[in-house]
């Protein structure tokens, strides 16, 4: 059974069609729809009209909100997150993405709320969703405190808009850099994995040509619902629960290894060679061993599968793409990347079968040995486990993230070829790390791996140990070709430090050796060297 709540059974009468208009008042509303599915952990934001033009939506809304909150903590399993934001012609933040703050958030709606000024429409709904999408600090915004709360990898995330006005900036008027704008901070939302469900009080019909499309965008964009309640604004809470209730789930997912069937965690061996992952020259395929061209345009292309065991359905979001020099230890952070440098990305919808995104890599820097991650994300298909630093731990935990780390290195008989191996400390604090080498198809010659002066005293600081090595340099050990390893290797957290290898064949033929770092005896990345050598 799969580990996470989040991929429960979801309630029946609960799921909408995605971005379809949907009517509702107290007389159609069924309240005991909107509760009780398991959707995992959620984030939440909502993002509120609060001028005076609102109070039948505010006031119905009050009303709801104690439905509202009570819904999205049972569904999430107590798991949760609300974020509380109001707007004008300028952007409040009341409430940060903070666990657990259900009883802020109630009691802000419930005893503060209120509508009033505006000064006419149109309002800032556009930079307000810019807030909470895109995190916008305060400064040089009229907005009252940074939005810095953290949209969590594992959590579905919704923002909820409620307006009755068409977007307007800061400026108090609506043009067409208000609609791309608003357009842009949907296609935001959904490279990272947010949907947004607008509800549209229509309080004035001469606006509703204009703010319709440009809402029913938000929904159709990032996979959210477009709800329209009355010109009163009765059946704004319900329509709120009901959209939050939608958390229906896909699974698109890209193996780690050839027999790989999206299971989470992934209990089959190496994580850092996922056959669904190549570079390619130009758009159409190529053999797998292909190494990207230095200072030309390449593409990256990956293979997503759909569905994988825990959704079904097809499934829109955005595949992106990162690369960081071959090795292993390799940092992840939400915010910055980490050690990965991004590469691109390719919004995509994916049917049931097999899809291929092709997404271009420019100006690919020397030398040209690098490791790939590629990383999937959708509103409908968040991460199962939060990720931390540990990349190889990531992959392992999540279908949704792939890795690949091969190199192709040809050469002549007895001529010796190099590559490169990057050791890293991905574990938050000191730690003592091996490098070992193994091989599938042994090279017929020598292996030489040469740490450079400092990771040699680091070797030797940590006690010097190894297996199957001899020292032919200062800084350099022949390392069997079958196996061998250096021990102990102590690393601070973060460090990166790069080991030169040289392949010495004496006899042509395919090769295949991979050199892996462990820290405690969990493989935490290696590189797979295939080394072809010709007579001449």
């Amino acid at each position: 059974m799969h580990p996470s709540p989040r991929r429960g059974a979801l309630l029946a009468v609960a799921a909408l069609a995605v971005s379809a208009v949907q009517f509702t008042s107290p007389a159609v509303a069924d309240p005991a729809a909107a509760a009780v599915s398991k959707c995992g952990p959620l984030d939440v934001a909502f993002v509120l009209d609060d001028t005076g033009s609102m109070g039948g939506a505010i006031a119905n809304l009050k009303t709801g909100i104690n439905s509202i909150v009570n819904d999205v903590v049972t569904a999430s399993g107590g798991d949760y997150q609300f974020g509380l934001v109001t707007f004008k012609d300028n952007v409040t933040i009341h409430n940060n993405l903070a666990p657990g703050n259900a009883a802020a958030v109630t009691n802000y709606v419930t005893n503060t709320l209120a509508a009033g000024g505006g000064g006419g429409e149109p309002e800032a709904s556009d930079e307000a969703l810019n807030t909470v999408v895109n995190n916008r600090a305060a400064a040089g915004r009229p907005q009252n405190v940074d939005f810095n709360g953290t949209w969590r990898s594992n959590a579905m995330k919704f923002v909820v808009l409620v307006t009755d006005a068409r977007p307007g900036g800061f400026d108090d008027a609506h043009g067409a850099v208000d609609v791309a704008n608003a357009a842009q901070w949907a296609n935001d939302a959904l490279g990272k994995g947010i949907k947004i469900s607008p509800v549209y009080v229509p309080t004035s019909a001469a606006f509703t040509p204009v703010i319709t499309p440009i809402m029913q965008n938000y929904a159709t964009t990032t996979g959210g619902v477009f709800t329209q309640t009355t010109a009163t604004g009765a059946g704004t809470a319900d329509a709120i629960r009901k959209q939050l209730s939608d958390c229906r789930q896909t699974d698109v997912f890209m193996r780690d290894q050839v027999s790989d069937t999206g299971v989470e965690a992934n209990p089959n061996g190496t994580v850092w060679n996922s056959p669904d992952i190549k570079v390619c020259p130009g758009l159409a395929d190529c053999g797998a061993g292909t190494q990207p061209v230095v200072g030309a345009t390449n593409y990256v292309h990956v293979r997503l599968n759909n569905p994988g065991p825990y959704g079904a359905g097809t499934a829109s979001g955005v595949l992106k793409v990162y690369r960081t020099p071959a090795g292993g230890g390799t940092t992840w952070n939400n915010a910055t990347n980490g050690d990965w440098v991004f590469i691109g990305q390719q919004a995509l919808t994916v049917p049931a079968g097999v899809t291929v995104a092709k997404i271009p890599w420019t100006n690919i820097p020397g030398p040209g040995h690098f490791c790939l991650l590629a990383r999937w994300v959708s509103a409908t298909d968040p991460m199962t486990f939060a990720e931390g630093p540990n990349t190889a731990l990531n992959t392992k935990n999540n279908n949704n993230i792939a890795w690949k780390n091969f190199q192709t290195i040809r050469g002549r008989v007895l001529e010796p070829v190099r590559s490169w191996f990057t050791l890293g400390n991905a574990t938050g604090r000191d730690a003592k790390t091996d490098l070992v080498l193994t091989a599938e198809k042994p090279v017929r010659g020598t292996v030489v791996v040469d740490l450079g002066r400092e990771l040699l005293e680091r070797w030797r600081a940590g006690g010097g140990q190894s297996a199957g090595v001899k020292q032919v340099g200062e800084t350099a050990f022949q390392f069997d070709p079958q196996r061998a390893g250096l021990f102990g290797i102590p690393l601070k957290p973060g460090e990166r430090h790069t080991a030169e290898l040289t392949f010495t064949p004496e006899a042509p033929g395919e090769y295949l050796t991979s050199l892996v770092q462990f820290v405690e005896g969990e493989d935490h990345g290696g590189v797979a060297y295939q080394v072809l050598t010709d007579r001449e």
